[in-house]
């Protein structure tokens, strides 16, 4: 078995341990390293199983009976604070085959599982991890069953536990959209989703909403439409940036753009529609971008806002792996230019800013260095103003300081200088 076939259960073990970035990162910049990483994994596992087919190793002799055996929970918990406190991944291998037991467990199992996990005596961060990586294969075994069992939970876990129920919502609904919506709306009336925030807003209902309404358009808009409309205007592009792309296939793309169209101001449908072509960026190229934007008869302002957010996903991606080259850079600038002619000194800033962040391979002075190389071929400094007005700075404060002594326009060095204060 190739190793590319143990990827898609470590995805659940990065999201449920909050390893995709700082620990510290709100829960929508993880959902949206997670969708770049699981496009990446999907186009390693495409090319893999394209070149070489399906493979199916048998199992090795006494595989079945080790499968039997009682699973160690304060041994894997231990483990689990290991790794959490050394801020690394640890033994991976070990992961992998946990991940692989629990992919063969029935949701009988699974359920019997959870219930020993939460009589541990383990620190909450290191039970939610156990946890997630039951959850996540529950959910798709039996996503009913997953909500009914921890719907209460929708605040715990910095909002993970949110964000794989409202995946379970969706599962569920693309089975049996009528069941899911009449349960959604019973737990409405019960409160669960009422807000505890001083402003009003229910993050668990605009992820539900979310989920629910990405199922609907293209085959009950109009009741898509109702349940848009039953959410505070203020909230609904919230609820629209919640649909998941694997939500909207090609024949309903079309169904999406006009939705958005309709029900949303003219001033959030360019973004929104943009959210979704976002998500189709692939490992080589933007092909199902491109095809996206014909199939919606783009307008060129929607063109423009997808064009940068797909363009900054790939070198995004391309940065987990690698450190970003001129190469990479130069072909994401081709593509813009067609989509958005005039843009891409803009967007090429604001994808080395994106890149540079976190734990990826781009480092930023060598994010910098790039930046000033495009400068000086172009005659203008609208790259490294663009880096410099990315969120990167603020974890590069001196240099970036020093960086924007170099944009000789006052105006616009001023503003970046007032951003680093």
């Amino acid at each position: 078995m190739k190793p590319t076939s143990f990827i898609p259960p470590i995805i659940s073990l990065l999201i449920a341990g909050g390893w995709i970035g700082s620990q510290r990162q709100s829960i929508s910049a993880m959902e949206k390293d997670s969708v770049l990483l699981r496009k990446h994994i999907a186009d390693v596992r495409a090319s893999s199983q394209s070149a070489a087919g399906p493979i199916k190793k048998p199992a090795a002799p006494g595989k079945v009976a080790k499968d039997k055996e009682p699973i160690d929970w304060k041994k894997l918990a231990a483990q689990m604070a290991e790794m959490q406190q050394g801020g690394g991944m640890g033994d991976m291998r070990t992961m992998m085959r946990f991940q692989q037991r629990m992919q063969s467990m029935t949701k009988e199992d699974m359920v019997a599982a959870l219930e020993e996990i939460a009589a541990l005596d383990v620190p909450a961060e290191v039970r939610a991890m156990l946890e997630g990586m039951i959850i996540n294969p529950l959910l798709e075994k039996d996503p009913e069953l997953a909500l009914t069992r921890f719907i209460g939970r929708l605040d715990d876990d910095r909002g993970q536990m949110r964000w794989q129920l409202s995946r379970a919502l969706k599962n569920w609904a693309e089975k049996d959209p009528a069941k899911a919506q009449v349960w959604l709306d019973q737990q409405i009336a019960a409160g669960k989703f009422d807000s505890k925030a001083l402003d009003g807003r229910s993050q668990s209902r605009i992820q539900f909403e979310g989920q629910m309404i990405g199922v609907l358009i293209g085959s009950d808009t109009e009741a898509a439409a109702k349940r848009l409309e039953a959410m505070p205007e203020d909230q609904r592009d919230n609820v629209m940036q919640g649909v998941s792309a694997d939500s909207i296939k090609e024949d309903k793309q079309l169904a999406y753009a006009d939705f958005i169209r309709d029900q949303l101001p003219e001033k959030e449908q360019a973004e929104l529609i943009a959210n979704l072509g976002n998500q189709l960026v692939r490992g080589d190229g933007f092909t199902a971008v491109d095809a996206y934007l014909d199939r919606i008869a783009a307008t060129p302002e929607e063109r423009t806002a997808t064009a940068t957010e797909a363009a900054v996903s790939k070198i995004q991606m391309n940065s987990y792996n690698k450190a970003v080259t001129r190469e990479d850079l130069d072909a994401m600038r081709e593509w813009v230019n067609k989509q958005a002619p005039g843009t891409a000194d803009g967007v090429t800033g604001k994808a080395l800013g994106s890149a540079a962040q976190g734990n990826r391979q781009l480092k930023f002075d060598d994010a910098a260095a790039l930046a000033q190389q495009y400068d000086d071929s172009s005659g203008n400094q609208n790259v490294l103003a663009g880096f410099l007005q990315s969120n990167v700075v603020y974890s590069h404060r001196d240099a970036a300081r020093e960086l924007a002594q170099k944009i000789t326009d006052e105006k616009r060095r001023e503003e970046i200088l007032k951003k680093l204060r």
